[in-house]
């Protein structure tokens, strides 16, 4: 068993089981053996249980956000605004239930040789095995649960050791409302473990996963030709230039990157700030940081809760300790106790220090950390430091629009956004066949994600 133990108190909440090789086998076949449904019937049925979901966590919504709180650490205010964002998940899918059955087109017209006819529909790919992390417990397996179940899949679900309750009880109101129990196998246990054996099993048709870059590189190396849909993390970057409002980016960053306490994907670690700013940028930025609520996550005025993992207050006091031998300066924050770290901001940090930079891969903290370079020959060397394989999005703060689209084209990632910062709302999505995009994916593409394509031909007899 594994003991899960609320980050800010040490409190044990619960214990959930550690499934070996066995137990996953066992669950995959007790999973494989259930008939995939298909047809109308499932996606008005479909639609019907997603509005009644809704409605159950909907009146639910303080007890399940008081449990992401205690289990996960993050504020109270934040842990409301996740489960408000999965009762519209959860209405999205049930207004789209009986269109997504809506799947047959014409056959393609290069495929349409001589009096050949037919259509084109979409099917389950199977078993799909969902693998969550723990810094949105809630919404991220609803994200990935949901599109799969819309599909017809059936589903085995492994969330983050340290945050399995959310995505329990997520399952229970499902069921709840009418899903078939059997569809979904919730699997508990290490990553390392449990994790790589759902990759490897044979009955696995599927994987679809929210991680970190390491945790993506272990799944790849277990689960060979299946086929993957993935989101992984990557802190972005933001420039500040000369001309830019300094209160709005201020603002922005103060907003974005401490949400979560910083454990947020794609959240803006590392900021370049031009010379002739940076002294004022850097006084504000640390004014507004100092101002945040430090403390229990079930308390109103909290805006930092404690970190879901200990390791990453070990990584975060790491990062002060190898930028400060390299002349960089601490300017708040760093002070610590048990989980709860208070926000830090470093400036004079070297642009491309070894402790943020991997060659050109951005290394990723999560954690309320932000460094500041400041740079006095403008943005024009930002470009080469970044890698599009991990460095996803860039933000860029100025008043001269010209100015920041020439650089926005000097910059090699997905998305750049001027004036303003991209949330984890926002959801960078990478697979294989399409690279990566920024935007609210509607409920269609999500489906087709975890959905497979059938041509059925007709030959003139």
């Amino acid at each position: 068993m594994i003991e899960v133990r609320s980050p800010w108190s040490g409190t044990v909440l619960g214990e959930v089981p550690v499934y070996d090789d066995a137990a996953v086998d066992r669950a995959l076949r007790d999973l494989a053996a259930v008939p995939a449904e298909e047809g109308e019937t499932f996606e008005r049925g479909f639609g019907e249980t997603m509005a009644k979901a809704a409605t159950i966590l909907s009146g639910r919504g303080l007890e399940v956000a008081i449990l992401i709180s205690k289990e996960q650490g993050k504020p109270l205010v934040e842990s409301k605004e996740e489960v408000s964002l999965t009762v519209g998940l959860l209405e999205a899918f049930s207004r789209a239930g009986y269109r997504l059955g809506q799947q047959f087109q014409p056959l393609a017209a290069a495929a349409r040789v001589g009096d050949r006819f037919g259509f084109t529909r979409q099917r389950p790919v199977g078993i799909n095995a969902v693998v969550t992390p723990n810094t949105f417990p809630l919404l991220i397996p609803a994200k990935l649960l949901l599109a799969s179940l819309a599909a017809a899949n059936r589903v085995v679900l492994k969330p983050a050791s340290a945050t399995p309750f959310a995505a329990r009880m997520l399952v229970d109101i499902l069921t709840e409302a009418g899903m078939n129990p059997l569809a979904v196998a919730v699997i508990t246990g290490p990553g390392a473990t449990t994790g790589q054996a759902i990759c490897r099993h044979p009955l696995v048709d599927h994987l679809s996963c929210q991680c970190s870059q390491e945790t993506l590189g272990a799944l790849r190396g277990a689960i060979g030709a299946l086929p993957l849909r993935y989101t992984h993390g990557g802190s972005a970057v933001s420039l500040i230039a000369a001309d830019a409002d300094l209160d709005r980016a201020v603002a922005a960053l103060v907003r974005q990157r401490f949400e979560n306490a910083g454990q947020t994907a794609i959240s803006s670690g590392t900021v370049f700030v031009e010379a002739s700013v940076a002294e004022a940028f850097v006084e504000r930025m640390a004014a507004a940081v100092r101002n945040l609520p430090v403390g229990d996550p079930l308390g109103a005025e909290t805006r930092i809760g404690p970190l879901a993992e200990r390791s990453r207050v070990t990584e975060c006091l790491d990062r002060i300790g190898a930028l400060n031998g390299s002349g960089a300066r601490l300017v708040t924050g760093g002070a610590y106790l048990g989980s709860v770290v208070a926000p830090i901001v470093m400036t004079d940090v070297p642009p491309h220090h070894p402790a943020l930079w991997k060659d050109r891969s951005h290394r990723e903290l999560l954690g309320p950390f932000l460094s500041v370079s400041v740079v006095s020959g403008g943005f024009e060397d930002v470009g080469r430091w970044l890698d599009r394989r991990s460095q996803l999005v860039a933000s860029l703060f100025s008043r001269d629009l010209d100015r920041a689209t020439r650089l926005a084209n000097t910059l090699p990632v997905f998305n750049v956004h001027l004036n303003g910062i991209p949330t984890w709302r926002d959801g960078v999505v990478s697979n294989a066949g399409s690279g990566a995009r920024l935007g609210r994916r509607q409920v269609d593409e999500r489906v087709s994600d975890v959905s497979t394509v059938q041509d059925i031909v007709f030959h003139p007899v």
